[in-house]
């Protein structure tokens, strides 16, 4: 509390007058006031004790004893006196029901027992994907695509849904309605939207999702501009349907990454700026090979930036894609078309170099970057690299041994082996107890066995042990060598960057891991597996999302980066979950009910976020009152 000095003036005959009050500071809609306690008349007390005589006010007005000294007994009397004063009985008593008016008429005496909440909603997740979403201009694209204001809000509940709360349309239009305030954001309110317009919007955005790609990627790049020669990363990962999917021409059984192999698949593949910001995307049926794929992305690619184009100027980017995809005829297609290419051949080339390998440790150049990343063994992580040149040709090889991957790679070998041995001990135990007599039989199983395990049999020689009447008696197994594998943990990069050095090379080949963290990003972050709808529409819509909801994470990602803040988005969704906007519901000593409405005070983790990404909420306070 403190002494305020209030001047008036007459104006008939213009003197001014002078008198005091006891005031304090307060907020009023986020805005500062002064409230006026009590007024004092005109003191006639010099402005230094003013201080002194505004906390012996405070002190009688809550019951407490001054801590004044013995010298300021005067400014202790004056205190009493003014609060004893008859003609302030009535603000005194005004004070201590708790019922002062400030001065903007906002505050009111209110039954504290009556006091509750309800209706929490997240909003801290919702301003940064609000912020982002503003920031790659997707209002602009949505409009040239032809959505309207409605249809831009349920997009925007669609794709924000994926990133906050991941899961299938129905999931989403779920956590819009009951657990997110977005309905209470700028241009987003449709809270009475029903759900077929969710389904319909999806579908609308994957009718335009090539000019989305390209109008997302050309921004992304303004944003974030990327130094030196341009590399696309290339790949392709599917994820499983639930239900039949009769009706679903692009649903397929196959080879499933997620381990479902009960499940119809789908497809996609995506197309990767080596520092993580997605080009474009495409989507396959389950079944499809990876191969087969290479043309028609270089196709997209080249329709997407004009590579042919008499007056197109840019240079045609280096493409990594995984070993898988990386075929002696795409290598050639690569060359045919003129782009460079960092790959290991899906054909393994490292036997041709096993005497360089066998000496790798000791003469190759060893990478210490990735010693602090330790194996699963807990010794340090090396990698050693060799570069050989092709003479005068336009391709080099790198050769690499990482003992990370040696670990690796033995202990699935281990793996393997012992299934094999397992399975052949357990055909050896029957055979103990008569179970199996019949040679042929036996011949047949062990040979089903080496067939089924051969990577691992090859290493063994498997034997059926007879007796002297020719009968089984047990199969004896014997290892052919116990040298362990000169070759584990070794590959072979080929690469058209001759320019480079081994390690140069090397590091560009390990930017792979970035369309492998986008992958990761989309399956567990980003909820885009599984896929629960029948028809090819909504299927491929639901792919789409994922997708464009990666977009506004890799933006969010690389504006943190900036920072030097490492986290990726499912920890900072985390953070922000705490945020909320809540009502308060109060009574005051009337029976009149009061609703107030407002977004929560950020604590300190979550403003660290909001300062770095230039986050600011945009919703106000709501009140409402009825009897």
């Amino acid at each position: 509390m403190f002494i305020r000095e209030i001047k008036t003036k007459n104006k008939k005959s213009g003197e001014v007058y002078f008198k005091h009050a006891l005031s304090e500071s307060v907020r009023v809609n986020g805005e500062p006031r002064h409230r006026t306690i009590m007024g004092l008349g005109r003191l006639d007390l010099p402005r230094r004790e003013w201080k002194k005589l505004a906390h012996a006010l405070e002190c009688q007005l809550c019951g407490q004893i001054t801590l004044l000294e013995d010298n300021d007994k005067y400014i202790e009397d004056l205190a009493l006196s003014l609060v004893s004063n008859n003609k302030l009985s009535k603000k005194l008593n005004i004070l201590e029901s708790g019922a002062a008016k400030s001065d903007s008429g906002n505050c009111v005496s209110i039954d504290l027992g009556s006091v509750s909440t309800e209706k929490s909603r997240s909003v801290g997740a919702e301003l940064v994907c609000l912020d982002t979403w503003r920031l790659l201009n997707f209002d602009e694209i949505l409009k040239d695509c032809g959505f309207s204001q409605n249809q831009n809000a349920v997009a925007k509940a669609l794709i924000y849904g994926r990133l906050i709360s991941p899961g299938s349309e129905r999931h989403t239009i779920e956590w819009f309605r009951r657990r997110s305030a977005l309905s209470e954001l700028p241009g987003c309110d449709i809270i009475n939207s029903g759900k077929n317009i969710f389904y319909e919007i999806g579908e609308k955005l994957y009718e335009n999702k090539d000019k989305l790609e390209e109008f997302l990627y050309k921004r992304q790049c303004s944003l974030f501009p990327y130094n030196g020669f341009t590399v696309f990363l290339y790949d392709l990962t599917n994820t499983y349907m639930e239900g039949s999917c009769l009706g679903n021409s692009l649903a397929k059984r196959g080879h499933c990454k997620s381990k479902r192999s009960d499940c119809p698949l789908i497809t996609l593949s995506v197309v990767v700026r080596n520092d993580g910001v997605l080009v474009t995307s495409h989507i396959y049926k389950g079944n499809q090979g990876e191969p087969q794929t290479m043309e028609d992305m270089l196709n997209r690619l080249e329709i997407m930036f004009g590579y042919n184009s008499p007056q197109m100027i840019l240079e045609k980017p280096t493409i990594i894609m995984d070993r898988g995809i990386a075929t002696d005829d795409n290598v050639a297609l690569l060359q045919a078309r003129c782009y460079q290419y960092t790959v290991i051949t899906r054909e393994d080339q490292t036997e041709d170099y096993l005497e360089e390998f066998k000496t790798a440790r000791d003469t190759f150049f060893r990478i210490d970057e990735l010693s602090h990343k330790r194996t699963a063994y807990g010794d340090e992580n090396h990698v050693y690299v060799k570069k050989i040149e092709q003479g005068a040709g336009a391709t080099c090889k790198v050769l690499c041994l990482s003992d990370g991957k040696s670990h690796k790679e033995d202990a699935i070998a281990s793996k393997k082996d012992s299934r094999y041995l397992s399975g052949v001990e357990g055909l050896s135990r029957s055979i103990k107890k008569g179970n199996i007599k019949n040679i042929s039989k036996i011949e047949a199983k062990l040979n089903n066995y080496i067939k089924k395990h051969k990577t691992a049999a090859d290493k063994y020689n498997a034997v059926i042990v007879k007796n002297e009447e020719g009968k089984a008696q047990r199969i004896e197994v014997t290892l052919k060598s116990a040298e362990p594998n000169p070759l584990s943990g070794c590959y072979v990069i080929d690469t058209t960057h001759t320019e480079l050095d081994a390690v140069e090379i090397w590091k560009l080949y390990m930017t792979q891991v970035h369309v492998e963290s986008s992958f990761r990003a989309m399956k567990s972050e980003l909820g885009m597996r599984p896929v629960y709808h029948q028809n090819d529409g909504r299927s491929a819509a639901h792919l789409f999302i994922t997708v464009l909801a990666y977009h506004i994470l890799s933006a969010i990602e690389h504006r943190l980066a900036s920072f030097n803040d490492t986290r990726q988005w499912q920890t900072i969704r985390d953070v922000l979950s705490t945020h909320n906007r809540i009502s308060v519901v109060m009574k005051d000593n009337d029976g009149k009910a009061y609703h107030h409405r407002a977004s929560g005070k950020p604590e300190d983790v979550h403003q660290d976020i909001y300062k770095k990404l230039g986050v600011k909420d945009p919703s106000k306070p709501v009140t409402s009152c009825f009897r």
